[in-house]
């Protein structure tokens, strides 16, 4: 392929506009999509140690066949990354590489990736030129998309970031079959996640293939994940900065992050604690007549697949505490996002004490038993 590639669809914000390259085998193209102005000009390419040995020598034949001149770094794998110490490492390698404000940025890998990398990207200089090359499902479907970068701290998932565009994103959906189980499993939560949401066809679709989606013997289609990037992309276009609309997309991450805080982001993966927090969520409908029996069972069903059960007994009282950090509270309230059929969803910050207590506790005696 020598010719030029066009971007199969366009995010757009109040100031920018993001292509967006999808398609089976980008990943040996990448030097065709950004090809330099000169030859011989310097990009960075972040990854992690996981991506490295499967991915990073395509990235960098092609973009070095482009006439790019290719510094690699690799950083650790897991949300460990997604911390202050890691921007920081990044700023320092980069002065001593003499970079400037013209020196572009990929991000390869999963969200941790994305995340972080993205964080020290929009930080070093007021913002070196940043594209996302996202390598997990999660990643091509959310993550990648929208502009939120950053890192944990210690009360909290996200705490520390902002919102800051890429130049573009290249997904090339089929690298997902060299993803493992518990990977594809924790993507695919955010799948299911847009099929309750927005998109009732998508849910249905997630009911008929998740467990060969998962196992591997159907692979992810490249037209389920433009589904959901069209998704994100229209609820980024009208509220970028994350104030209305856009909270939709937290469906299931409120109780989700907490879990994940609660386990010292050890022991359950994103896509697993947001699969239990849909849970959490879905309750709280039936319990407020919202949702259905029946629209609740069809649900638990696909997050059964998706989070490994049991685990061990989990006391509700010490996973509410973390719902207190969720970056998304306001005056002192949670923004709950409550599903009112399959394909919609209501913002909420009206849910009392008990409602919320009675959700943690279901959920964590869901994961506890498996019922």
């Amino acid at each position: 392929m020598s010719g030029p590639i066009l971007p199969k669809l366009t995010g757009r914000t109040r100031g920018k506009r993001i292509p967006v390259y999808l398609g089976d085998g980008l990943l040996d193209h990448i030097g065709i999509v950004l090809r330099p102005v000169r030859k011989g000009r310097t990009i960075e390419v972040v990854t992690d140690r996981h991506v490295r040995g499967l991915l990073s020598d395509r990235v960098t034949a092609s973009l070095q066949s482009a006439g790019w001149f290719v510094n690699l770094t690799v950083l650790s794998a897991g949300e460990q990354i997604k911390r202050l110490s890691t921007v920081t490492h990044l700023h320092e390698r980069w002065f001593e590489l003499g970079y400037d404000r013209q020196t572009p940025v990929i991000a390869l890998g999963g969200g941790t990736i994305g995340d972080a990398v993205g964080f020290a990207a929009a930080t070093f200089m007021r913002g070196l030129p940043l594209w996302q090359v996202p390598t997990t499902i999660v990643a091509q479907v959310d993550a990648a998309i929208g502009g939120k970068v950053g890192v944990n701290h210690r009360r909290g998932k996200n705490l520390i970031g902002c919102i800051y565009q890429s130049q573009g994103i290249v997904i090339d959906p089929s690298i997902l079959t060299t993803l493992p189980v518990p990977e594809r499993r924790s993507g695919l939560a955010e799948i299911v996640k847009y099929g309750v949401i927005a998109d009732r066809r998508l849910f249905a679709l997630c009911e008929k293939n998740l467990p060969q989606w998962i196992n591997g013997t159907k692979a992810v289609p490249g037209s389920v994940i433009e589904r959901c990037v069209k998704i994100k992309l229209r609820v980024v276009a009208a509220d970028e900065t994350d104030m209305g609309l856009r909270r939709i997309l937290n469906f299931g991450h409120t109780i989700g992050h907490a879990l994940e805080r609660w386990a010292n982001y050890r022991g359950l993966r994103h896509g697993e604690a947001v699969a239990a927090g849909m849970v959490g969520a879905g309750w709280m409908a039936v319990k407020r007549r919202l949702w259905t029996d029946d629209e609740f069972t069809r649900l638990t069903g696909l997050c059964q697949l998706l989070c490994p059960m049991p685990l061990g007994k989990i006391q509700g009282e010490e996973v509410t505490p973390f719902l207190r950090m969720d970056k998304k509270r306001t005056d002192g309230r949670n923004i709950w996002i409550i599903p009112g059929a399959i394909g919609q969803v209501e913002i909420c910050d009206d849910l009392t004490e008990q409602e919320v207590s009675g959700a943690v506790e279901h959920v964590c005696a869901w994961l506890h038993q498996g019922v």
